[in-house]
């Protein structure tokens, strides 16, 4: 079937559009059209094949729309890509944004509970062709926090975004149900942050030089009868912070089984990564996404406006403990009554009754 080439230049006052719009304006077919020209690869850009309609071009780029004489070309549908417990919210040649649910580690662990969000996206890569598919984590959430995460595809990307996040410049927006009332409507916590080497446990330090500085920023979106659904804004990105630190000021997360409480009204930390905001690698514009609240905090909501308690008080707050599940780890995190410090403390060692003391002579 002969191929039809039509070329053309991208003019001062074109600067700025997308693809599609250059298509539509040149080839004089319909902006659907445009789409499904660019979706069937026909359409490259300075020699490159140009992978999504909306990409803007620049005073003269030289676009080139190859076409088979007679063909309509459809716009492609499309279809989310994803599977057991994740989706692909975008993806193009620098990255990919992932919404993932609770439960899925972000990247391998040495103690192995299922694949990783990282092996599901590479296997999903390689089944569809890839031969060595490349990933790069940039940064990571929690297992059982829910939410939005993103990939470098290939590490001059990984570097750019990794450099954003050292600066700070991403926007990292979280909703969370924390336990109790807080009285002010906005606040900025700032914490010192530890981390025991053995449990891996974060603890709240009291001297500045002891730890490293974590702080955010948080709003009160709803004021329950018993919690408060919060929505926090992280400045820095240490290891737990979010839980560790509203722990520290007496309103752990809900469902915290960790930093805080178990709930019987849900089974897992009620934290959720809802936005995430950063520059593109190639530094031409800034992506946002959002992810909506999951039906499991949407539940707990219901149950917490009708008056469910997050948890029943088993014992007085100043002795509330969670044993640490690490089987080889004989430590505690201990919240005390104030909740101003997470300290460590160790286990005594039992003494062997049945061994004979040495008889001195």
């Amino acid at each position: 079937m002969a191929h039809s080439v039509r070329t053309f230049h991208a003019r001062v006052e074109q600067a700025g559009h997308t693809v599609q719009r250059l298509v539509h304006d040149g080839a004089g077919v319909s902006n659907a059209e445009a789409k499904g020209l660019v979706a069937a690869g026909c359409v490259r850009r300075n020699g490159r094949t140009v992978a999504k309609p909306d990409e803007r071009v620049y005073e003269g780029d030289r676009v080139e729309v190859s076409a088979e004489a007679g063909r309509s070309y459809a716009a492609a549908v499309h279809v989310p890509r994803g599977g057991d417990g994740w989706k692909v919210v975008h993806e193009d040649d620098d990255l990919v944004v992932v919404d993932k649910e609770p439960g899925v580690l972000t990247v391998p662990t040495a103690t192995p509970v299922g694949d990783s969000l990282e092996e599901k996206l590479l296997a999903s890569y390689r089944k569809r062709g890839h031969n060595k598919p490349s990933l790069v984590v940039v940064h990571r959430i929690d297992r059982f926090t829910s939410g939005l995460v993103v990939f470098a595809r290939h590490h001059p990307a990984a570097r750019e975004l990794k450099r954003q996040f050292l600066e700070r410049s991403p926007e990292r927006i979280y909703l969370a149900v924390a336990e109790g009332r807080l009285e002010a409507d906005r606040g900025r916590l700032v914490h010192a942050l530890a981390e025991n080497p053995k449990s891996l446990k974060v603890y709240v330090v009291a001297k500045a030089a002891d730890g490293r500085e974590a702080s955010l920023r948080y709003r009160v979106i709803e004021r329950l009868p018993h919690a408060t659904l919060l929505e926090v804004t992280l400045e820095t990105g240490r290891r737990n912070q979010i839980r560790v630190q509203l722990a520290a000021e007496g309103h752990p997360i809900v469902g915290d089984f960790a930093y805080g409480r178990p709930s019987p009204l849900i089974g897992r930390v009620a934290l959720h990564a809802h936005c995430l905001a950063f520059d593109t690698p190639r530094g031409r514009k800034r992506l946002k996404f959002e992810s909506p609240l999951p039906s499991d905090i949407k539940r707990l909501l219901t149950k917490l406006r009708g008056g469910a308690v997050p948890a029943e008080e088993a014992e007085p707050a100043a002795s509330v403990r969670e044993q640490d599940q690490h089987a080889r780890v004989r430590e505690e995190v201990v919240r005390p009554a104030k909740g101003r410090d997470l300290r460590i403390a160790k286990e005594p060692k039992k003494r062997n009754t049945r061994k004979v003391p040495r008889q001195r002579r």
